[in-house]
This record gives structure tokens, sequence and C-alpha cells, in this order.
């Protein structure tokens, strides 16, 4: 009897369309694929705050947007970034400390040298030459970014990509008569450098008067007498500082990464895919930003000029003059107080050559 039972409602539902639960299921998966490209299951969604902390008109504001808006397009809505405005998350070096405490997923900061003596490697002077040398050492397949990337996971982050900001210059007030382009021409001249380790090396080994100003009173410092001149100084800072100043000279002594990090424990977390989609969003972004810089600098070049500032470039002779003197006084007492040994060894087999 309960055999005949079991047929017959079996042979009900077969002449009622009756669809079993499983196939139901699995033709939700199939359209879902369909129309989407991904299952319904395909992993879990993140939500992430990403921030930097300097003004809110400095490029690095758009160029966060932008990698937002890349990363969310390319995970399908999967990761979703909203970007909070400089100052909103605190200001650079807060941000920093959040990114590492993980509060802030992403950051896009100035980095910092408080938190290991071998990050001063952000400011190293005389490494390279060139543009195209500097847009070359970053990237996911450059030879820069996986050193920065081993220094930072020691403080909790991961770096996705170098930001490049600017060269460094030297801005000269009307005090300064003579033209400075090689430590020969700088006795006797006190120049302004940030309190940061490395610049205090080796500013003094191009024949300057070291003294150390905060940045906040840089400009100060120069109207009154108590520096001549100011170095660790990008066009858009000479610009901002014309008023104080009579001549900027293009050294290209130092360069200013700024980096786009990531809490690491939350990089850890996430699959290979994800990283992936990271990475490539973080190269795009980073190169555009590259080319940008370069263009900024020449644009604030011309401001400067039009402001009545005196704008000189150093020639390759020029620079390979200060580089030598800078590599064989200043490079040791780097190596020995700041970076170390093996350090150092990666970074001489990169630097741009210079005759002996």
């Amino acid at each position: 009897m309960k055999k005949e039972k079991s047929n017959g409602i079996r042979m009900i539902r077969q002449k009622a369309g009756f669809i079993p639960k499983a196939v139901i299921i699995l033709s939700a998966l199939l359209f879902s694929l369909a129309v989407t490209g991904s299952p319904v299951f395909a992993g879990k969604s993140y939500k992430w705050k990403i921030s930097q902390g300097i003004a809110e008109d400095h490029p690095a504001s758009a160029r966060c947007k932008q990698f937002a808006k890349i990363v969310e397009k390319e995970s399908n809505g999967k990761m979703k970034l909203t970007y909070f405005p400089a100052g909103a998350l605190g200001d650079w070096s807060e941000q920093i400390e959040a990114n590492r405490m993980g509060t802030l997923e992403i950051g896009l900061n100035a980095g910092s040298t408080s938190y290991d003596p071998k990050t001063n490697l952000m400011f190293m002077p005389y490494l390279f030459s060139s543009w195209d040398e500097a847009r070359a050492a970053i990237g996911s397949t450059g030879w820069l970014t996986p050193i920065f990337n081993e220094l930072y996971s020691g403080i909790g982050l991961k770096v996705l990509g170098i930001y490049l900001n600017a060269w460094d210059g030297m801005a000269y007030t009307g005090r300064v008569k003579n033209l400075v382009k090689v430590p020969a021409d700088a006795k006797g001249i006190k120049m302004r450098v940030p309190p940061i380790r490395i610049f205090e090396v080796y500013i003094p080994t191009l024949g300057f008067i070291s003294t150390p100003v905060a940045y906040s009173e840089t400009f100060t410092a120069l109207q009154t007498g108590i520096v001549d001149a100011r170095s660790a100084c990008p066009a858009v800072e000479a610009y901002v500082m014309r008023d104080a100043i009579k001549t900027y000279v293009a050294t290209r002594d130092a360069f200013e990464y700024w980096f786009l990090t990531m809490n690491k424990k939350l990089w850890d977390s996430l699959s290979t895919e994800d990283q992936a989609l990271l990475t490539a969003a973080a190269d795009k972004v980073m190169a555009d930003q590259a080319i940008a810089a370069e263009q900024d600098e020449k644009d604030f070049m011309d401001k400067l000029t039009q402001a009545g500032v005196k704008v000189y470039q150093v020639s390759d002779q020029e620079w390979k003059t200060s580089a030598k003197a800078c590599r064989e006084k200043a490079w040791p007492i780097i190596e020995k107080e700041l970076l170390g040994a093996d350090l150092m060894a990666k970074i001489k087999s990169h630097a741009t050559p210079i005759s002996q």
C-alpha cells in the first residue's frame, strides 16, 4: 500500500510540473552566472575607508578617488571604498597610525621615519637622476617596491604602491648672491633641512651649513635670516614660499615618495584573486601619478618664473659632481647609522652609475 501511495504521489508531481528543490537551486546559480559572471556565493564583500592627510586640493585626493573607483568597478561592487577628505581622519601621521591599527584600511600618505630608521631610505640622496629611472623603480614589477614593502610590513602595513610626489630642489633668498649648483658654490650658506636624520647627514657634504627647521617655521626662518635657503624643496613648495625666495635650483638631490598602504592583517586575510585586483589597481593609479607629477613640476617651475623667481636646472655633469661628493662622504654614514649593510648593498646595485 505504501509503495503504491509513493508511486501515486510521484505521478501527481510529474503531471503537475513539480520541480525538485535541487533543480531550483541549480537554475538560480546558472541564472546568476549568466547575469553577473559570478556565482551567488562568490565570496565576501568589503566596505573600506580610504584617505590621505594632506590638503584636499593636493593630487593625492584625486588618486584616492581614482583607486576607489577602479577597485569597485573591477570587483563588480564587491569592494566598496569610501573616501574621507583630508583631515577628517586626522593628519598624515595620525592616519599612518590608524592604518597600522586597522581603523583606516587604506591610506595614501607621506612616509614616516619614526618607526624604523631604515625607512629613511625614502629620502635617499642621489639615488637616481631622471624621471624615467624613478618610474622604473616603482610598481609591482619595480625594484624599489618590494624593498619598501618589506620595511613597512614590520610596522603592520602592506605597500600597494609608491606614489611619486616630486623631486627635491633648493630655494635661495636674496641674501645668496651667487648661483649654487655644485658643492664648491655652497660655502657659508645656512641651509634649512628638515629635522630628519638623513638630511642632517647629507646636506653638509654638499658644502652647506646645515640648520634643522620644522616645515611650519621655514617661511619665517627664510624671511628673518635664520637660514639663507631651504632644501627638501619641491617646485610646488618653492612656489608657496615664493615671497621669501629669489632663486630656485632643481637639484634633483632626493625624491619625495608617498605610499599607498593597506593594513597588513587585512591584506593577509584576502584571497589571491582579491590581492591581485588591488595590486593591478594600484599599479594603474601610481603609473598615472608618475606621469602627471612630472608635468606638475614643469607647471610650477613656470609659475615660479612668472612670479619673478629665477629657476635653474643642474646639468648631468653638475648632478654627478654633487652625487659623487654625497656618495663618498654621506653614504657611508647613512649605511652605518640608518640603513645597514644589506639594504645599502641593494641600493648601490640600482643607483645611477657615476664615474669615480
